[in-house]
């Protein structure tokens, strides 16, 4: 052996050393050591390739017998579709570590699908709760991005660009958007330029390989984000805060740390925004470490505190004696809970339909719409209606000259002023409405409603007519001269029998 070669002989010993030292820590933490062969594989640009093959890690720890099925399928799918594209991007060979950074942005989102089968949905803003838990799938799209590919490379690099965004669909809720449509949308965008290797590249199985599994990775992403997480990501309503599941699963015993199908050696602490010290495992770790070698621990010596000693109880006091019995507590009213309405509040107008939807909104929520708590809807066509469902103690104000029609349904306490309706008001399962034309509405529609009180304009009071099923308390208001008259729609009616037929008439208590 030359002697130039011979001379780093020290220097090979004490990376070995270093690299015995480094497999001792990863296996007492849990972490798969690599393969023997790990430092020298590499892609056929030098740079290290991801190996599919490897045991690795799970971002979030679960133990396999306990993984939910949305965790299960997802696993699939990354087997399936996610590694096979990971494989091709390193058979190019003109890919540098796209397979391996692809890899990883899947496991980040394999991560947030275990913590949320784990934990109850957040009640903050879903970008905020999630931020800390997206950072490996964020670090990974930001070092595909920050690659500089060659030319002859280019359109495949931009074709897994435009595959990326298919990641935030953990962050999309309806009514807003569809989760899927993430997915939806991405097939598209990345077609666009996998037809163009298609067309250069009609012989080259590689090359097609390529382009029909970036294609099949977002279908099947999109398959299962329909399955499992169709309105939004699926969260475990009996489980704990996502901060105490993300503590909870940071450190996992060592065998119940299961081998997810991509595997990241990248530790959860990254992952859960540098939730390591402070958690019960590091309290747990730290009593362990302090019990010494004749089995004594940081509680051994401690005395029992008997019940006497315990002042916190109430049949004692500080000389231990037993206090004298309490009068019994007064019986405190029963406090009537407010209604709490289901759903998530939505305003907002949807082309489909030329519809204004107002849903789940109270008089707090209304406050977030606007100042002063009075929703305002902006007519801007009069094909357009408004349709407001399960609201509670709001104002909708209503601009515009005119518009198709107006529906409340299930709503409480809710005052509407409008303009002119085209075709009708329709009030359905309603308590306690107020409302108000200021142009003209030609037919009011009103069944199974109690307590409505509806305000006409002059030109609406010549025209205005009215239908009532199953309801009561309905009265209507318009102008008789300078002064507003109020009438009650009758509620009570009499029938008769003449001839054969049916003849009804209102009850005399209304004339």
């Amino acid at each position: 052996m030359p002697s130039s070669v011979t001379g780093l002989d020290p220097l090979k010993h004490l990376f070995e050393g270093i690299l015995g030292r480094l497999e001792a820590l990863e296996s007492k933490v849990g972490v798969a050591a690599p393969s023997s062969g790990s430092l020298s594989a590499g892609s056929s640009h030098g740079k290290s390739t991801p190996r599919p093959g490897t045991k690795r890690l799970s971002v979030v720890h679960v133990s396999p017998g306990d993984a939910a099925e949305s965790v299960k399928a997802f696993d699939e799918y990354i087997k399936t579709s996610v590694m096979p594209l990971a494989l091709t991007c390193d058979e190019l060979g003109g890919m540098d570590d796209i397979g391996k950074h692809l890899l990883d942005a899947w496991d980040g989102i394999r991560g947030i699908i275990v913590l949320a089968t784990k934990s109850k949905a957040p009640e903050e803003e879903l970008s905020t709760a999630l931020a800390p838990h997206l950072v490996q799938t964020q670090d990974s799209i930001k070092a595909i991005q920050a690659m500089k590919v060659d030319r002859d490379w280019d359109r495949h690099y931009k074709a897994i660009s435009e595959m990326l965004p298919c990641n935030s669909w953990v962050l999309c809720k309806s009514p807003k958007m569809l989760p899927s449509n993430c997915a939806k949308d991405a097939i598209g965008a990345a077609e666009f330029w996998t037809n163009k290797i298609r067309k250069d590249f009609k012989d080259d199985e590689a090359q097609q390989d390529f382009c029909n599994n970036i294609k099949k990775s977002l279908v099947q992403l999109a398959a299962y984000i329909e399955k499992f997480h169709m309105t939004g990501l699926a969260w475990n309503p009996k489980g704990v805060s996502l901060a105490e599941a993300a503590v909870v699963m940071a450190e996992p015993p060592e065998d119940k740390v299961p081998k997810s199908p991509i595997g990241s050696k990248r530790r959860a602490s990254g992952m859960m925004g540098g939730v390591v010290g402070g958690n019960l495992t590091g309290l747990v770790s730290e009593l362990a470490a302090k019990r010494s070698a004749d089995g004594s621990s940081a509680a051994t010596g401690l005395r029992k505190v008997t019940k006497d000693q315990q002042t916190w109880r109430k049949e004692f006091n500080k000389d231990g004696s037993k206090a004298a019995a309490a009068p019994a507590p007064k019986p405190k009213p029963v406090k009537v809970e407010k209604k709490k309405l289901t759903g998530l509040p939505i305003f907002e107008y949807q082309d489909r339909g030329h519809k204004w939807v107002i849903e789940n909104h109270t008089a707090e929520s209304a406050k977030k719409e606007s100042a002063n708590g009075i929703m305002t809807v902006d007519i801007a066509d009069p094909k357009q209606q408004v349709y407001i469902y399960n609201c509670h103690g709001i104002t909708v104000k209503v601009n515009g000259e005119k518009f198709k029609s107006l529906i409340l349904d299930k709503c409480e306490k809710v005052n509407v002023v409008f303009t002119s309706v085209i075709s009708s008001t329709e009030v359905v399962n309603c308590k306690k409405l107020q409302l108000q034309t200021d142009g003209i509405c030609p037919v009011f529609t009103i069944d199974k409603t109690v307590g409505c009180l509806i305000w006409l304009s002059k030109e609406s009071a010549a025209v205005s007519s009215f239908l009532s099923s199953m309801s009561s308390e309905l009265n209507v208001n318009f102008p008789d001269g300078d002064d507003m008259k109020e009438l009650p729609i009758p509620e009570q009616f009499v029938h008769k029998l003449e001839k054969g037929s049916l003849k009804s008439g209102v009850s005399d208590l209304y004339h």
